[in-house]
């Protein structure tokens, strides 16, 4: 019974979901409130937005540690513009196309220096952290849009966060270009086994490039996002986003081996890892524990990850 729960990770967080909230709601009644649901509905929406970039990531069986960075450096230059008076549109797409730029800036280190994605990323991740120190000068920058703020955290007619239905449209166009395209398929080829792939004609460069350009562009929606939904924004807005997302990812179901991505179990584990996050807050649990916690949760993650390959490398196991 418990092997054909493991099956399916996306079932396996469906059903820590559910225990999560019982567990929570039987602690503190306030868990279930509405305030407190559209607040986890908005950080996990923006999680998962950010951890489905890092999906395709680790699906190439690399990382990507500059996720964090991007968050604050996105979110300080659109916060900067508006506050300039820049059309909200235009801020959108300038802040959008420079995420991506400094995806294809990490691409270029590892295709070009042959650097490990690791090495590569945790560089660029303090470059970036002193470009949005040297623009904000260490300050906070104060949102002036309204409607950014509503596109966040207001709701559709007063029922669901507008942030789940970015989330929503962000997912489904992602499974569309994991599941149903070549490109898709050759990620989780190069994740797989890249010397099969290189051997079957994959262009691991231009994979590698699109895949990080992804990660950026998500990574800078999600700093977009984030400076709505604070209505400010400085170089920190992101800290720690690179560790979450990784976590999510690796909860949801997707190796850290790569040849294969979980997309459904990635928005689930970001709805999971909010929740608890939300629990704990209600539940008083000083937020200097939440460290252990969330570590604890991806340590357990990357041991069930770790069984698994073991038996789908004896057999016994078929996924």
């Amino acid at each position: 019974m418990f092997k054909s729960v493991l099956k399916s990770e996306s079932l396996a967080s469906l059903i820590a979901l559910v225990v999560v909230a019982i567990v929570f709601t039987a602690i503190n009644g306030r868990f279930l409130s509405r305030l407190n649901i559209e607040g986890i509905i908005v950080s996990a929406s923006i999680s998962a937005i950010v951890s489905l970039g890092m999906t395709f990531v680790i699906a190439m069986r690399a990382l990507d540690l500059s996720v964090g960075s991007i968050m604050g450096f996105v979110a300080v230059i659109a916060a900067t513009m508006l506050s300039h008076d820049v059309s909200l549109s235009i801020v959108i797409a300038i802040s959008l196309l420079a995420a991506a730029g400094l995806g294809l800036a990490n691409a270029l280190l590892i295709t070009w220096l042959r650097l490990p994605s690791f090495v590569a990323t945790l560089a660029s991740f303090s470059v970036i952290l002193g470009l949005s120190l040297i623009i904000t000068h260490g300050a906070t920058v104060t949102v002036h849009n309204r409607t950014l703020s509503e596109l966040v955290i207001g709701s559709i007619y007063g029922l669901v966060p507008s942030a789940a239905l970015i989330a929503a449209v962000v997912f489904g166009v992602m499974a569309m270009l994991f599941f149903r395209t070549p490109f898709g398929r050759h990620v989780a080829a190069t994740g797989g086994e890249v010397r099969a792939a290189i051997g079957a004609g994959v262009n691991i460069p231009k994979i590698t490039t699109g895949v990080f350009m992804i990660s950026g562009a998500l990574a800078g929606l999600g700093g977009i996002m984030t400076a709505g939904m604070l209505q400010n924004a400085d170089s920190t807005i992101g800290s720690g986003a690179e560790l979450m997302s990784i976590a999510v990812v690796v909860v949801g179901g997707t190796s850290l081996m790569g040849g294969r991505g979980n997309l459904p179990g990635t928005v689930l584990a970001a709805f999971l890892l909010s929740s608890i996050k939300s629990g704990l807050n209600v539940a008083n649990v000083p937020s200097l524990y939440e460290g252990l916690v969330f570590g604890g949760i991806l340590i357990t993650a990357l041991m069930v990850d770790g069984m698994r390959r073991t038996e789908r490398r004896k057999g016994m196991l078929v996924v």
